[in-house]
């Protein structure tokens, strides 16, 4: 009996020690196993689990990098989004017991469960932010990958680049597979762009996951369950970094310091752009320019589309439609127009043209596994496509732009390129060159607009060194900021796309995508004139402002529904170029800071609940002053407006003498003219006269529209708009203050500082919220005649005036009566 015994107890102790090596199993899944050993490294810790490896780096006090060698093997292959690989030495502690082991930062703290081996995150507080579900936590079936995250009742999720429905992603399972879906609808998914990285809030805190693998991945954010959400690839590694906030800027902060950051662009694609399928021949794009001139509507863009081009070539011209490209491109950068041309990446399979000869020569095609070159048929026909993995294809592909570039075109339009072929699909076999091995569309899919947006942008800095390109394109990848602009396709010209349009630029814009927009009007169909006017009015807030439409449809300019239509056009067009140095001063501190331009309620409020309504998601912040509230529904005349904070902030009607607490709802009047925004009070507004078209004039007089509070600050950059000057210090800032006490506002201007010197100007200083007319207008310690400043009593505003001498100055207004916001 003893023996028996012995034999259970020793047969029970060996099963218990194997099962410390087997990976658990659930059918086909697999899931990580126990720490069986760990080995501390410079960065984090590197943990055993039978025969799989996870390694967990600390990067920064905020940020860590998880990633799994399944069979101890580790995936070689470049990160096609991530820039910043070298981080500075922090200090960071492990600690272990019987238990756990546990990293410790200045901000957080990452528990590693040893049986079986899972992550928690927790905030310097020890509050609980994201964990690991606990019987799943990181698994695989087969070839596909995965992380399984436990879902807290309270966790809300944001980002995942362009996608539809409502901006909190949780409850559905989200796809990234570049996907060409004309005219697509408010459920479809995916769409052309592939962002695999969301954020998390909770009321705990806020934090950020990005999931660095370029297959298809899925991301089910509770969709069918209450237990958890996950993010898997069907291939490649399981290689994911978590970001601590607390804040939502802060994660996008340094998100965008890992993947990179929208460089600053030249000025002028901040205008008003003009677009559609297609402007032909030479004489209807002269005809085009020069309406927009005599109707004093701004315009800086025209696009050509591809009926510009030779059968669909890329890189030709129509002669017959534009027999002289060079001289009709100069006739028109002296009426201020810039020309954006599309290019595509399909390679018309013709002998007689001369890139298809030179592509086959130099080897830059991709191929099927048995070395044939891969043909689709696109808008050419037959068509191959270049290798962008390969560094020398891209080198070659951006010398392309050559001839264009000598002959004026501005910019350049990449379409078609998630890739897009008839039949939908490109073959799974085609092979690319991934550092000499051979990989498969399957990898490169997601990254193939995002390598042409990089072949283009390279291209066009070698060929203009000192110039600011700038690229639109259809596809790309997380990263993808640091080469173009993008816009949400071919939507459609409905109510519904209107609000769409708000939300998938929110959407783009939380995934650290700042320069983004649709297409105003839609694309497909005719908008109703009302619709239009009210398009134009969100485009003006956006950060790209660009109209299209597609091929045979009715024309879609500002003048194209009527008097009204355009006036209301011309008004929010004139608008966007009046307050350009506050746009082009957002778009630097998006450049700075990966923060976007287009923000939701949300991000500038986190702990206001109600900013997170489903309902306040048409409602946006755009630059850090002004609150959007677009009318997207046509025949509606008033509108509900979330005002978000507390009793505390301080809210102004922008059109009206009237302000507001904040923490509420107010109804305004919102006639078809007139789009309801709000500035919060501290703001410091630059603006400037309207344009035509950016540098048409100089700029004589810098107007600040001041909303005091108790006590506000703005930094004002310039520079010269178009070179990248600017990265060698020529720039210049310009430090506004205001403090409002009870009986007194103090405006004060800052010494101007920097290499870069403007011309000479004056300044226009509007302080708002003046019930009344100042007892004394004091500039310098100095009291000023009336003739110098004046007050509107209208509008609340006290005028002053005084010269831009660069140095530092002061206005004061000696008043009773002024009304502080605090917030």
């Amino acid at each position: 009996m003893k023996s028996r015994m012995a034999s259970i107890a020793w047969l029970f102790a060996v099963i218990v020690f194997l099962s410390l090596f087997i990976t658990p199993l659930f059918g086909d899944y697999q899931f990580l196993g126990n720490v069986t050993a760990y080995q501390k490294e410079e960065r984090g810790v590197l943990l055993t689990c039978g025969t799989d490896q996870l390694r967990v780096a600390v990067l920064a006090a905020d940020l860590v990098q998880v990633r799994l060698a399944r069979n101890g093997e580790w995936d070689g292959g470049p990160s096609y989004a991530v820039i910043k690989t070298q981080w500075p030495a922090i200090e960071w502690n492990l600690a272990e017991t019987t238990a756990e082991l546990q990293i410790t930062t200045a901000e957080l703290v990452v528990k590693i469960k040893r049986t079986p081996c899972r992550l928690a995150f927790f905030d310097k507080s020890g509050n609980l932010i994201n964990q690991d579900d606990e019987a799943l936590g990181i698994g695989w079936d087969g070839p596909e990958v995965g992380s399984y995250k436990k879902l807290f009742e309270d966790e809300k999720f944001f980002g995942l680049g362009e996608k539809t429905g409502g901006l909190d992603k949780r409850g559905n399972e989200w796809v990234m597979w570049n996907s060409d879906i004309p005219a697509y609808t408010n459920v479809t998914d995916p769409l052309y762009q592939a962002h695999p990285f969301f954020i998390g809030v909770r009321q705990a805190g806020a934090y950020g996951i990005f999931f660095d693998n370029t297959y298809k991945t899925y991301f089910n954010m509770g969709a069918g369950n209450h237990r958890f959400y996950s993010f898997r690839a069907e291939r490649g590694e399981l290689n994911y970094y978590f970001i601590l906030g607390p804040a939502i800027k802060k994660i996008i902060t340094r998100y965008s310091e890992l993947v990179g950051r929208m460089p600053l662009p030249p000025q002028w694609a901040m205008g008003y752009q003009q677009c559609r399928w297609s402007y032909y021949p030479e004489s209807e794009v002269r005809a085009l320019a020069q309406t927009f001139r005599d109707k004093q509507i701004p315009c800086d863009v025209i696009y050509l589309d591809i009926h510009y081009m030779d059968g669909y070539r890329c890189f030709t011209w129509d002669q017959s439609r534009f027999p002289d490209p060079a001289k009709m491109l100069g006739d028109l950068r002296r009426q201020g127009f810039k020309v954006v041309v599309i290019v595509d990446p399909g390679i018309k399979v013709d002998p007689d043209y001369f890139i298809y000869e030179d592509g086959l020569k130099g080897d830059h095609f991709v191929k099927f596994p048995d070395g044939q070159p891969y043909i689709g048929d696109v808008w050419p026909g037959k068509s191959h496509f270049a290798n962008y993995t390969v560094p020398a294809t891209r080198q070659w592909w951006g010398s392309l732009h050559r001839q264009f570039v000598e002959q004026g075109i501005a910019g350049f339009w990449n379409d078609m390129n998630e890739p897009a072929v008839w039949g939908k699909a490109v073959p799974d076999v085609v092979m690319f060159d991934e550092g000499g091995k051979k990989v498969s569309q399957k990898k490169i899919h997601n990254v193939f607009g995002h390598l042409m947006a990089q072949s283009t942008y390279e291209g066009l800095r070698e060929l203009r060194p000192n110039e600011r390109p700038f690229i639109l394109t259809r596809a790309g990848f997380a990263g993808t900021q640091r080469y173009a602009a993008v816009w949400t396709g071919d939507n459609i010209a409905t109510e519904e796309h209107l609000e769409m349009a708000i939300r998938m630029c929110l959407g783009l814009s939380l995934s650290g995508y700042s320069f983004v927009g649709g297409d105003v009007g839609g694309f497909v169909g005719t908008p109703n004139p009302e619709l239009f006017a009210r398009w134009i009015q969100v485009g003006a807030f956006t950060p790209l402002f660009r109209t299209h439409s597609e091929y045979n449809s009715s024309e879609q300019e500002p003048w194209s529904f009527g008097d009204w239509v355009e006036d209301v056009s011309r008004r929010y067009i004139r608008l966007r170029y009046e307050l350009m140095p506050y746009l082009y001063n957002a778009f630097r501190q998006s450049a700075e800071t990966g923060v976007p331009i287009m923000r939701p309620l949300f991000m500038e409020f986190q702990d206001d609940r109600e900013a997170y309504a489903w309902h306040n998601y048409t409602q946006y912040f755009f630059g850090e002053d002004f609150l959007v509230a677009p009318v997207t529904r046509v025949g509606q005349r008033a509108r509900k407006v979330y005002l978000p904070g507390t009793a505390a902030t301080r809210w102004h009607d922008y059109w009206e003498n009237k302000t507001y607490n904040g923490g509420q709802y107010i109804f305004v009047d919102a006639p078809p003219e007139r789009l309801p925004i709000f500035v919060r009070a501290g703001a410091i507004i630059p603006s400037r006269e309207a344009q035509n078209y950016v540098d048409e004039k100089p700029l004589a007089q810098l107007r600040l529209d001041v909303y005091p509070r108790e006590k506000s600050a703005r930094t004002f950059y310039e520079d010269d708009g178009r070179t990248f000057d600017y990265q060698r210090g020529e720039f210049c800032e310009t430090q506004f203050e205001c403090v409002a006490i009870a009986q007194q506002i103090d405006f004060n201007i800052g010494e101007r500082k920097g290499k870069f010197v403007p011309a000479q100007r004056q300044l226009l200083v509007r302080l708002h919220g003046q019930a009344k007319a100042p007892k004394a207008v004091l500039v310098n310690q100095k009291r000023v005649e009336a003739t110098a400043w004046q007050y509107l009593g209208e509008q609340g505003v006290v005028e002053v005036r005084l010269p831009d001498t660069g140095k530092a100055q002061q206005v004061r207004l000696v008043t009773q009566s002024a009304r502080l916001g605090r917030q």
